[in-house]
């Protein structure tokens, strides 16, 4: 890890450097944003994109699935200095730079596909090519729903499908996204310390909204199961292992999301019992229970510095839910957006409105703080239909490696708490809003990382099987 982190450096200081240089020749050419700073900073990055990806590593998987993460920061570092919204070269050029580096890889490569993941591959492109057709909002998201629902994602499919073949994929994947697992959460907590003072704000609900910890909760549903992995497969202690625990939590913490208690405490337990031996598991153990001893005076801490204030206006009244479901439900909190949602499938309820429509359809949320509710408004019962249908493959995919240990468990574990998050907190999956300043699918991909990481599981496992 420690190379690859030290090639990461290397690569970010050379970008700056060159943008520096540039910037020296052509004094007011780069200066585009709010000041000097931002420019030199947004410009080094895109450098950094083109060198990561066209110049040779050992490591090329991990800028691969790293550019998406490291943009989700530097649509943040943005803000509305540059032009924002699914239409935004901006936002886009990490994704456009991706996709050229895709095309110049599959030239070098005798791509080999059996007929169910072509046809996957084919309805994918059809079906949201259609559904992006369609939508009343296409004149604001068509150059972001055309470079990441019809180019980035299909490639991102291939290239993995040809990664995955290579023998050292697991180790390789699970170092690489319990990296970025590292990365993601220390790049949190950055957010939230320059969020909690933003304009001089001190509520920090602003900042939760301003790290966007909600969104960021799905990917680290996701990337939870690598960092465990990575952890097992190099046996690290304890220590290493708590501190991983200790990212999670801490996001958990400053999110301020019911659904992220609700949800997050037991999948990172249940999580925790499956990749545990019986001494981790009393040290875990041991731990959370000198966590309860001092409960008592972290709470009077949080209290002189205002910020159990949040925690109880958005969680004073949790425990009085009848029921698990109605907890659950308490937690989205959605229930008339749910309705308007409803509303909208009920006026096209076979192909619905398009991507992106409710935006403008609805009251102007990117999405319906539901999967299920932003499908049936979106895209009515044929995309509810196949997206469903897309979820239960993935599910069974990963369903199939569970007898080979109960570590690979954490797989269709992880799936199952993202789709519970999604379908009760809020939907993360394609973000490309008219508007705001971040464009990703990280969800997307990491959902495609553990898909490919169980095939290889299982290719190499029934390999080996044969060969002995």
């Amino acid at each position: 890890m420690a190379r690859l982190i030290l090639e990461i450096g290397v690569k970010m200081i050379i970008s700056l450097l060159l943008v520096l240089l540039v910037v020296s020749l052509f004094s007011d050419t780069l200066i585009v944003g709010e000041s000097a700073f931002q420019s030199v900073i947004v410009f080094a990055f895109y450098t950094y994109c083109a060198i990561s990806l066209f110049v040779y590593s050992e490591h090329k998987l991990f800028h691969v699935l790293s550019l998406p993460i490291f943009t989700q920061f530097i649509h943040l570092f943005q803000k509305y200095n540059f032009p924002a919204g699914a239409n935004s070269i901006w936002r886009l050029l990490p994704f456009m730079i991706l996709d050229l580096y895709f095309i110049n890889y599959f030239f070098t490569k005798n791509i080999s596909l059996s007929v169910s993941q072509k046809l996957f591959l084919v309805s994918w492109i059809t079906f949201h090519a259609f559904f992006l057709t369609i939508s009343p909002n296409l004149d604001r998201i068509i150059l972001g729903g055309f470079v990441l629902f019809l180019l980035t994602l299909p490639m991102y499919f291939l290239y993995l499908k040809i990664t995955m073949e290579a023998l050292d994929f697991r180790p390789a994947i699970e170092l690489y996204l319990c990296l970025l697992y590292i990365t993601l959460g220390l790049g949190t907590f950055g957010l939230v310390v320059a969020g909690s003072g933003y304009k001089g704000s001190d509520n920090l609900l602003a900042t939760r909204n301003i790290s966007d910890t909600n969104v960021t909760m799905a990917y680290f549903i996701l990337l939870w199961p690598f960092a465990l992995l990575y952890s097992d497969r190099n046996r690290l202690a304890v220590l290493p292992l708590l501190l991983l625990f200790g990212i999670f939590a801490g996001v958990v913490i400053f999110s301020f999301s019911r659904g992220a208690v609700l949800i997050i405490v037991p999948y990172l337990l249940i999580s925790m019992v499956l990749v545990s031996n019986l001494t981790r598991l009393r040290w875990v153990i041991s731990t959370a229970t000198l966590i309860a001893l001092f409960a008592p005076d972290l709470f009077h801490f949080l209290e002189n510095e205002d910020l159990a204030y949040f925690w109880q206006l958005r969680f004073g009244n949790i425990m009085s839910a009848s029921s698990a479901l109605a907890k659950l439900q308490e937690t989205s909190g959605r229930a008339e957006i749910h309705a308007i949602a409803y509303q909208l499938f009920l006026k096209s309820p076979l192909l619905g409105h398009g991507i992106g429509s409710f935006e403008i359809l609805g009251p102007g949320y990117r999405e319906a703080h539901s999967l299920f509710y932003t499908l049936l408004a979106e895209q009515g019962m044929i995309g509810v239909l196949y997206m469903y249908m897309t979820f239960a493959g993935l599910g069974v995919s990963l369903f199939s490696v569970y007898k080979k240990g109960r570590k690979y468990a954490l797989l269709v574990t992880s799936f199952i708490f993202y789709l519970l998050f999604n379908h009760t907190v809020g939907s993360v999956f394609v973000i490309i809003p008219g508007k705001s300043v971040t464009i990703n699918c990280i969800a997307p991909i990491l959902l495609l990382s553990l898909y490919f990481y169980a095939k290889s599981l299982n290719i190499h496992s029934n390999s080996v099987r044969q060969d002995g």
